[in-house]
């Protein structure tokens, strides 16, 4: 099991660099370039010290890339449990993009909120439709085993 995950992982990681760097894009024009708020420091849990705007579009290229990660890992155990797993992981993502915008203004500012549900909205969309692409392609395709060895994934017709 570790191993489809491993391939998986593998077989998304330009998507994965790619979302990111949208997000990254993303917080940078937001933050820096429109100069919008940032939500409240994590490291300040107490005071009403904002995210840094630079720190802020980095971070969001390592949390997006990071985040996305698992959702590659999540779509591959839906693979496990459903036979529509792109439907399913796509409900969930558009749930969690929903949840999480509600909880967004609680993040600082209302300027800080509508940053952050702009900047999900520039991650999540790509998400929701290259991702799941990426993971179909996988499938079909020939995959390079961590050894190096190539191998089909298709079955063989006898």
């Amino acid at each position: 099991m570790i191993t489809t995950q491993l391939v998986a992982l593998k077989a998304s990681i330009r998507t994965l660099v790619l979302i990111g760097a949208l997000a990254a894009g993303g917080a940078g024009v937001l933050t820096l370039a429109l100069g919008m708020d940032t939500p409240w420091a994590p490291w300040e849990r107490q005071s009403d010290t904002m995210f840094p705007p630079v720190l802020f579009t980095l971070a969001s290229f390592v949390a997006t890339v990071a985040f996305c990660a698992t959702t590659v890992v999540f779509h591959t155990l839906l693979k496990i449990v459903t036979n529509k797993p792109d439907k399913w992981w796509r409900v969930s993502g558009l749930l969690f993009l929903v949840a999480y915008g509600m909880f967004s203004f609680g993040s600082g500012t209302f300027e800080a909120a509508i940053m952050l549900n702009l900047l999900h909205l520039v991650v999540g969309l790509p998400a929701l439709t290259l991702l799941p692409r990426a993971l179909r392609n996988q499938e079909h395709s020939s995959v390079s085993s961590f050894t190096g060895n190539h191998h089909s994934t298709k079955p063989l017709a006898h």
